[in-house]
């Protein structure tokens, strides 16, 4: 299974050959065999990049098609966050300490962990959201053999390309004008969804378009960890705590804020790098890709025996 275009496939059957495939292993996961954090997490992935598909080929979709399937994906990963135990904020604690470990003692945060470890379990909830979805996951892939046909060239996803750099690129502005949460938050999503649309180009130009997703996985994980750190931040400052815990609560909140500023200036400079053409560029360039990508498949058939 890849996620992305290949060639010898039409854009139709690439399409629909995509969505099915991150269905069956979104399916395949709500399995009880599974450990159930990881297939949480993993089926949240694989939703995520069925709505980065649909997004790059929403106008070819409709916007009645693409508001069906767009917010049943969405819905669904809502339902799996809701369930998320605190596996991913003990991950941020912990990285928080690694980075400031020269300024911690090494128990610094034990009693905040320990006030984690104490949240309510969520196995049973888990348990039954992915039964649920088990049952519901097959109706979403027939759906997938009744989205239209599209044009059999760039003119099938040019749209859907440009639209999404085109926001990742707004709103990379605004998050360096306004330096809240909630902006670089925003920024984040759009980040993710043109690394996806990279990905499933990147048959174009394999080892270029290659660079430009680690460039975008990079810059994907510095804002993964800013808002991680402004959970955890928000999350810690309202447990029940003594005064000792309150403490820890408030210099973890401190060096949270630290470290998000950190990584703002590490965003901005990929950010700046990935977001410098004016989208009509970038798309145009894309799109010779493409030519050049069909061409070369043409030769290769005509030269083989």
């Amino acid at each position: 299974m890849s996620y992305k275009f290949k060639s010898g496939e039409t854009v139709t059957d690439g399409i629909r050959r995509i969505a099915r495939e991150q269905l069956d292993i979104a399916l395949e996961l709500t399995n009880p065999s599974h450990d159930l954090d990881l297939a949480v997490h993993d089926i949240r992935v694989a939703f995520k990049k069925l709505r980065g598909l649909l997004r790059l080929i929403r106008q070819e979709l409709g916007a009645d098609a693409f508001q069906t399937e767009n917010t049943w994906y969405r819905d669904c990963n809502r339902r799996l966050s809701a369930v998320r135990d605190t596996a991913a904020l003990t991950e941020a604690l912990d990285k928080l300490q690694t980075r400031f470990a020269a300024q911690l003692a090494d128990d610094a945060f034990a009693s905040l962990r320990e006030v984690l470890s104490q949240l309510p379990d969520q196995t049973v909830e888990k348990t039954e959201t992915l039964q649920e979805l088990a049952q519901t996951i097959a109706v979403a892939r027939r759906r997938v053999e009744e989205w239209p046909a599209v044009p059999d060239d760039f003119s099938a996803l040019s749209r859907g390309l440009r639209k999404v750099y085109q926001q990742g690129r707004r709103k990379f502005i605004v998050a360096l004008e306004e330096q809240t949460v909630e902006a670089f938050h925003e920024w984040r999503k759009e980040v993710k969804y043109h690394w996806y649309h990279i990905r499933l180009l990147q048959a174009l130009w394999p080892e270029p378009l290659k660079q430009l997703t680690a460039e975008l996985k990079t810059l994907s994980g510095y804002l993964s960890e800013h808002h991680d750190l402004a959970i955890l931040s928000e999350k810690v400052l309202t447990l029940p705590t003594d005064g000792t815990n309150r403490t820890a609560a408030e210099t973890l909140a401190a060096l949270s804020r630290q470290r998000r500023k950190e990584l703002e200036a590490c965003a901005r400079g990929v950010g700046e790098r990935v977001y410098a053409e004016e989208p009509g560029a970038f798309t145009r360039r894309f799109k010779e890709y493409w030519r050049a990508w069909t061409a070369e498949k043409a030769s290769s058939t005509v030269a083989s025996p």
